[in-house]
């Protein structure tokens, strides 16, 4: 695919939220990524001055502790944005890495030379609040349910959320998206199959 295609998917990613963008706006140099599955694409401390968009493939958002326990906060699949907006506003280090589960294409624009060229553009504006929108909402969710859900019914929606993730991805990255043990994650799977 070509770089001209590649932008065609960006700007068909942001016209299909409802906006009419004024796409020759935009006249930066785009950078393509290829990340082969396992890579990242930044780590965690690592400054990121740049906008991503997950053409194709499938990440995971990723965390360690200070003791070095890993934590898997969220799983993206292309297409869809991707990265820091705390890291890109405020050009402070990234508090997690976005790790490559599935061999990934992402293209990216300096964040700040983008903005400054899109954020004139009402169709731009309205569609990256709808996908701002989109990210709260579905953080709101994630916090409630860890709250009021149990670490069963938390793998249940995960399976109905990401069918594809639940015999593909290590136990150990399930287990960390829902904030239990391997072994927990283990009975309880064992614990669905006798039902």
């Amino acid at each position: 695919m070509d770089k001209t295609q590649l932008q065609l998917s960006f700007q068909s990613y942001f016209n299909n939220m409802g906006g009419d963008i004024q796409w020759n706006r935009l006249s930066l140099p785009m950078e393509i990524h290829s990340v082969l599955k396992g890579d990242y694409l930044f780590q965690q401390g690592d400054s990121i001055k740049r906008f991503y968009f997950l053409h194709t493939g499938l990440v995971r958002y990723v965390s360690l502790s200070h003791e070095g326990k890993e934590y898997t906060q969220t799983f993206a699949k292309g297409p869809r944005i991707i990265g820091s907006t705390r890291a890109m506003v405020h050009e402070t280090p990234v508090l997690f890495g976005i790790q490559a589960l599935e061999d990934s294409l992402i293209l990216s624009y300096s964040w700040k030379d983008f903005f400054q060229q899109m954020r004139q553009d009402k169709g731009f504006l309205e569609c990256y609040c709808h996908f701002l929108e989109h990210i709260f909402i579905i953080k709101e969710e994630k916090e409630s349910a860890f709250a009021k859900d149990s670490a069963e019914k938390r793998y249940l929606d995960f399976c109905a959320d990401y069918p594809e993730l639940k015999d593909k991805l290590p136990q150990q990255q399930i287990a960390s998206y829902l904030s239990i043990t391997p072994v927990a994650l283990s009975r309880i799977r064992q614990r669905l199959k006798r039902a």
